[in-house]
């Protein structure tokens, strides 16, 4: 089993490439404006490195979001194009999901906060069994407010968006939260796929839980920019008429 996951949803993008031994190697680039042209040479060179060539690859990895609109397209076209050009599977999973198994066996919920911008954050809450995370509530985006609110018991917050209302947190939670090492508050591509490697081991009837190559988007949970803009200029052109 060679398994190739990408993460693009936040500005520290990551790959890594996993197999039946663990991980087997894993490297990080800044996701800015020259994005599109890092990706596929990081992983032409890690896999490099790794004396893997891409016909090795026995599956993609590949994170949904939320995040950088533009980043997780980039990040998800390019999962694709491996996919199809190789006859292999690909499986899509939440970046919130990815930041939360930074911390596999956390005793409390752990609650991944991504900074959505605009006062906002994108967020879910998950418990571990054992290593595997269970989902006790759906992505989401949400004012801090709204979810200071919803927390009950103790929790573990993780993610850029955590450490940005960190003081507001501990304000209006005090002593129920606590938060993650510095190191752990990015979605790591190792991550995503440990997330997900149950659908490739081998034995398993695993074709029902890949995901269709053409069907898979972006998990955005809000509206571009552009879309916005697009939609504001289309009321007004009906109010004109």
């Amino acid at each position: 089993m060679r398994i190739l996951a990408i993460e693009t949803s936040t500005y520290s993008g990551s790959i890594a490439v996993l197999g039946d031994e663990g991980i087997l190697g894993e490297y990080y680039f800044n996701v800015g404006p020259s994005h599109t042209e890092k990706l596929v040479p990081s992983i032409d060179w890690l896999m490099g490195e790794l004396g893997i060539d891409r016909t090795d690859l026995t599956g993609v990895v590949v994170s949904l979001g939320p995040g950088s609109f533009t980043a997780l397209r980039v990040g998800i076209s390019t999962a694709k194009g491996i996919c199809f050009s190789l006859g292999i599977p690909l499986v899509g999973v939440s970046s919130l999901k990815t930041l939360a198994m930074n911390l596999p066996f956390a005793p409390y919920n752990i609650c991944p906060v991504i900074d959505a911008r605009k006062g906002e954050v994108f967020t879910a809450l998950f418990r571990s069994n054992s290593g595997e995370l269970e989902r006790v509530l759906e992505d989401m985006v949400i004012s801090p407010e709204g979810l200071a609110e919803i927390i009950k018991g103790k929790t573990i917050f993780i993610g850029d968006g955590a450490l940005l209302y960190k003081d507001f947190l501990e304000d209006n939670l005090r002593d129920d939260i606590m938060f993650s090492p510095l190191n752990m508050n990015f979605p790591r591509a190792s991550c995503t796929a440990l997330s997900e490697i149950g659908k490739f081991k081998e034995g398993r009837d695993n074709k029902s839980e890949w995901d269709e190559l053409m069907n898979l988007a972006p998990h955005y949970l809000r509206k571009s920019e552009a879309e916005i803009s697009k939609e504001g200029r289309s009321n007004e052109r009906n109010r004109d008429n």
